[in-house]
């Protein structure tokens, strides 16, 4: 069985690996479609027009948001940082990044209704789609190696918060479409997209070999 001072002596030897080719690996890996409820984005607006008075469109039901198309779309200024283990067992592989970008498209759908006095009298649903930009900036993430008869990957934590760039495929930056913005960069949504990246990074096959390298390396020094 690996020590822990096996597998940070190993870690540092893939440092080259690490910063040059994982990087690029990364950036060829799809992520799952997405769907969210958004409550209220105040899409139905786009159907009122001035003078109506009394009459106007309203919302009529929870928003959904899709992302679908997802894929790390940048991972740039990777640098590998010193392995640490955490107790006879485990073993934190970190490295930092300057950027971590996830890129994809969105669409929605608003359901809403025409009221006139509070009553119902007709509905519609308002529709839009565009591109959505979700990155972490100058941040890290490490890798949770367990040892056993083999270095196996038990998680991968990924720090920092996302900034969000929605943009529409037609028009310019409604309110609706700020709103988006404005609820993926909630706390839930940020928890989210960092969940969905260290499924990704725990489960890829780039992952797969950087630990199958992690092993090679042990196993010539054993």
């Amino acid at each position: 069985m690996a020590t822990p001072q096996d597998v940070i002596d190993a870690w540092a030897d893939i440092t080259t690996w690490v910063q040059d080719t994982l990087p690029e690996l990364a950036q060829q890996q799809s992520l799952p479609v997405e769907t969210y409820d958004a409550g209220d984005l105040g899409a139905c607006s786009v159907f009122n027009t001035p003078g109506e008075g009394s009459v106007g469109w309203g919302s009529d039901g929870d928003a959904t948001i899709t992302l679908t198309s997802l894929k790390i779309a940048s991972m740039s200024g990777v640098k590998i940082q010193t392995a640490a283990a955490v107790d006879g067992t485990t073993v934190h592989l970190p490295l930092s990044f300057s950027q971590l970008g996830i890129s994809g498209t969105y669409s929605y759908g608003q359901p809403c209704a025409l009221y006139d006095l509070g009553k119902k009298t007709d509905s519609a649903t308002a529709r839009g789609h565009g591109a959505i930009v979700q990155t972490i900036s100058n941040n890290s993430l490490y890798y949770a190696a367990k040892l056993g008869d083999t270095v196996t990957l038990s998680n991968v934590v990924v720090n920092g918060a996302p900034t969000v760039t929605v943009t529409p495929d037609t028009g310019g930056m409604p309110s609706w479409l700020v709103a988006i913005g404005n609820f993926f960069s909630t706390f839930k949504e940020e928890d989210a997209l960092r969940s969905t990246l260290q499924n990704v990074f725990l489960t890829a096959d780039f992952s797969k070999t950087l630990i199958a390298l992690l092993n090679q390396r042990i196993g010539g020094r054993t």
